[in-house]
């Protein structure tokens, strides 16, 4: 599945792997229960909810997405941790190249994985682990990530503000 990347972006969203129904259509975040486009939506990061089919349109919001993880799999669980962690050296040359303001990654897993950590906690993260841009730990949108929608959008929100509060 393709990258969605571009420089200067506000958010890069990094994911663990595309599920098999991003896999098989190409489209970010496109599994039947995934609540990233409404959460997207309802954190005021797109100013209207866009489909799976449109995931090229983040970029004229200034959002980008990519994975640790190109493999596509039923479950982040089918992923090994040194597979995860042989994706941070590529994900630390995109973020050289488009410089994201702010960085949400779709779990807490997908951050240990990057960072090399064996524990964080929601929202943003006192060190960044590219800096400047800010490091924000969210749930992940699978509808199989047991948090009520409420509670995944409060950390949402957070990656917002803190795209916001990062300046141009």
């Amino acid at each position: 599945m393709e990258d969605i990347l571009a420089s200067d972006l506000d958010v890069l969203i990094v994911g663990f792997n595309p599920g098999i129904r991003s896999g098989d259509t190409g489209h970010h975040y496109a599994g039947h229960g995934n609540q990233f486009w409404r959460l997207l939506h309802a954190s005021g990061l797109t100013p209207r909810l866009l489909r799976p089919d449109e995931c090229r349109a983040l970029l004229d919001h200034g959002i980008g997405s990519t994975n640790l993880v190109a493999r596509a799999t039923a479950t982040a669980a089918e992923l090994g941790r040194a597979e995860l962690r042989a994706g941070v050296p590529r994900l630390a040359e995109i973020v050289a190249r488009c410089r994201p303001r702010a960085i949400g990654y779709t779990g807490k897993g997908v951050y240990l994985a990057a960072a090399g950590r064996a524990r964080a906690d929601w929202g943003l993260q006192r060190a960044s682990l590219f800096p400047p841009a800010r490091d924000v730990v969210l749930p992940s949108p699978s509808g199989l990530a047991r948090l009520r929608f409420e509670e995944k959008l409060r950390w949402f929100r957070e990656l917002a503000a803190a795209a916001e509060r990062a300046g141009p």
